[in-house]
This record gives C-alpha cells, structure tokens and sequence, in this order.
C-alpha cells in the first residue's frame, strides 16, 4: 500500500474528481429540459430521476453514472501511469469519482449519493465483483419488502464489506479499506435519509413492494 504523492498520481486523482464531476441527472435532464436537483429528493442521481421522471430517463442516468465511475477507476489509472498502476491508485481514483459525483464541480457541487457511481467503482476490481453482486441482491430484496431505495443503499454498502471481509479471511488491504469507505460515505451521503426514516417520513417505492404486487392481483 505504499505510495507517493507524484504529480501523476494527483493528476490521476484530479481527472478522476472532475470525470465524477460528469452528472448523468443533470446531463439528461437538460436534454429533456428537467432539472431533477429541483424535484423530488432534489439529488441529481439515478434514484430521484427515476422517482420524478421515470424509468427510462434513471436507466440513461444510471448507465453515465456507473460506467463514469468505472471508466476513472478501472481505464484512467492505467492510460496515465501505465503498469505503475496498483489497486491502490485505482482505490484513490475511484474515491475521487465518487467525490465528484457527491460534489460534482460543474454544477456547484450539487449532485447525488454516490450509489451509481460507486458500484461501478467496484466493477473495476475482479476481486469485488462476487461482494458486489450480494450487495446488489440486498439492495433488491430491500427494496421490494420495504420500498425504501437510501436504506437498501445503506445495507448495501455494509453487506458488500461484510462479504468482502468474510471472503478474505479478515485480511485488511487497499480493498478492505476501500470497501469500509464506501459503506461509511454510504452513511454519510444518505443521512437525511436515516432522519426520515426514524421519523417515519421517508419516501417510499410503494409499487414494487412485493406486498402491492400482490394486492394489484387480487
């Protein structure tokens, strides 16, 4: 895990800021003439477009937001420092997407919760993608017994460095670290979530709760 501040690696880490920095809910949003920050949980990511504006509009969000956080972490380390690329500067690169999508520099730092763009942060590492996709199951069964998207969110982040953990034996790496980290901005980006949820005003995806489900059939 050692490494040194060179100027490639923190213009590594500035490219990565700036390519988080990228907001699919605002870019989509301006192709459709919306602007999400204003709308709904006023967050600029997958889950508020598709709570204001529909399915097709949070998958166009979704796909920028993952691929943009696989892109810094995965491509970008290795398209500047070559094979002195190390799961280290990739953990630094994806961190600073995140960032940037959280507190995105073109539009005054006003973006959404990470979510998106950290999962595709992890499919930049093989080694995450079996924790990954447990967490993303959690995320679903979450979702549809409880129709709460930030605690899924929160449970998510948690179950993916529960997994990772388990898989490694308890093993602390750069990936352990990076996991935690993840799980704990998780925490942080969705704390107005925990708020709602203890005072029993959170928003809710009531149709696909399995429990609706069945009621429609009946």
């Amino acid at each position: 895990m050692d490494i040194s501040l060179s100027p490639s690696l923190i213009f590594v880490i500035l490219i990565s800021y700036m390519i988080g920095s990228i907001s699919g809910g605002v870019i989509v949003g301006k192709i459709k003439n919306v602007d999400i920050r204003k709308q709904g949980s006023k967050a600029a990511g997958a889950t508020n477009a598709f709570r204001t504006m529909g399915t097709i509009f949070a998958l166009s969000v979704l796909i920028i937001d993952v691929y943009k956080g696989y892109f810094a972490t995965c491509y970008l380390p290795h398209l500047i420092l070559g094979e002195n690329s190390t799961n280290t500067i990739k953990c630094l690169a994806g961190f600073s997407a995140i960032f940037g999508h959280v507190f995105p520099l073109y539009f005054k730092f006003k973006g959404g919760k990470g979510v998106g763009t950290a999962l595709g942060t992890l499919f930049a590492f093989p080694e995450l993608y079996f924790p990954a996709a447990i967490g993303f199951l959690s995320w679903v069964v979450n979702l549809i017994l409880t129709g709460f998207v930030g605690l899924g969110s929160i449970l998510a982040g948690i179950i993916v460095s529960i997994t990772f953990m388990l898989e490694t034996n308890f093993i602390f790496t750069e990936l352990t670290i990076y996991v935690i980290f993840i799980s704990i901005f998780f925490i942080i980006t969705h704390r107005e979530n925990i708020a709602r949820l203890i005072n029993g005003t959170e928003n809710q995806f009531k149709k696909v709760m399995i429990i609706n489900l069945f009621k429609k059939n009946d």
